[in-house]
């Protein structure tokens, strides 16, 4: 399994529209979602990953949740690691918001 951004998946998606006549419902759903709420472009969500990716605690996962949300403040950088055993300190979050707002 790989991960991808919303990004990624809005290209891959754009692409797949114009080789197919008809796309799917769930596709067609998955892009117009994908066009509503992806701010930045695969190629500068990549290089925000491999920047979060930097960050000891950050797994893949993690950054790749944080450059498609892209967090406003440390409460929404903490809201996304809710469920997990492990979390990022206050420095850390305000560190990882001060990166996003780079791309921003």
């Amino acid at each position: 399994m790989r991960i991808v951004s919303l990004a990624e998946v809005k290209n891959m998606l754009t692409a797949l529209s114009k080789e197919r006549e008809e796309m799917t419902r769930e596709q067609k759903i998955a892009l117009e979602h994908a066009e509503k709420v992806v701010h930045l472009s695969a190629e500068k969500t990549r290089d925000l990953v491999r920047q979060l990716r930097e960050m000891e605690k950050l797994k893949k996962r993690h950054a790749y949740k944080i450059a498609d949300l892209l967090p406003r403040d440390e409460e929404e950088v903490m809201m996304i690691f809710a469920k997990e055993t492990v979390v990022p300190t206050k420095e850390e979050a305000k560190k990882i918001v001060s990166l996003v707002d780079q791309y921003r």
